[in-house]
């Protein structure tokens, strides 16, 4: 059998661009993943390890990531910054720790965010207190995540709810493409620049966004 080989090359071409093109959308798709917050707690003896609870949000609970925490002072690096495979909690975080206590504490932690098939999502840089104790930053710190893995209002002490919403009241995030009702945590976390307002659920919908697998509003 005689093979046409312009057109075997074509189809072999043809497989490699779909195969590529998989890829790119299923990457876009947890891009859409940032870090929105955190605590990063140096613990009470310079002989204890540091530990890191790192939101990303609960629309991505499950997901499986790479996270790696390279932890410094002065300048000097303190461990090697092993990436470790993760799985987001039902609260939207992601609890890591460092394998080896640190001789010093640090003064500033680089946070790398990876995909399972290893591709960078984020990156985050925080300057710490050379104190030991809880550090929160950025979106996290209006929060207080209990060592059971929920998330907990500071002010109050008391477990976040959820409620459906109403008319006027559904709230969407720019960036990861969901709506939310009002009473739900992720709202009280979102980028005030990231908000944006619906008068209906069908409306959140038609203009592409999905609802909030927690509050399902």
């Amino acid at each position: 059998m005689k093979i046409n080989l312009k057109s075997f090359f074509i189809g072999i071409f043809l497989i490699l661009f779909l195969i590529s093109a998989i890829n790119i959308v299923s990457a876009y798709d947890i891009n859409w993943m940032e870090i929105q917050g955190g605590c990063i707690s140096t613990g009470s003896g310079l002989e204890d390890k540091t530990y890191a609870t790192i939101y990303v949000g609960e629309e991505y609970s499950g997901e499986d990531v790479l996270i790696q925490i390279f932890y410094s002072r002065d300048g000097s690096q303190l461990n090697p910054g092993n990436k470790v495979l993760k799985t987001v909690d039902t609260s939207g975080c992601i609890e890591v720790k460092s394998a080896n206590a640190f001789k010093y504490y640090p003064d500033f932690a680089e946070i790398n965010l990876y995909d399972s098939d290893g591709y960078l999502i984020d990156s985050h840089n925080v300057t710490l207190s050379t104190d030991s104790g809880d550090q929160t930053f950025g979106e996290f710190d209006m929060l207080d995540y209990s060592s059971s893995g929920t998330v907990e209002s500071s002010s109050s002490g008391s477990t976040t709810t959820y409620h459906s919403g109403t008319s006027n009241s559904y709230v969407g995030n720019s960036n990861t493409g969901k709506f939310h009702a009002p009473g739900c945590g992720s709202v009280d976390r979102m980028k005030p620049s990231n908000k944006v307002y619906f008068s209906s659920r069908d409306e959140a919908i038609g203009r592409g966004y999905s609802p909030c697998g927690n509050c399902q509003p």
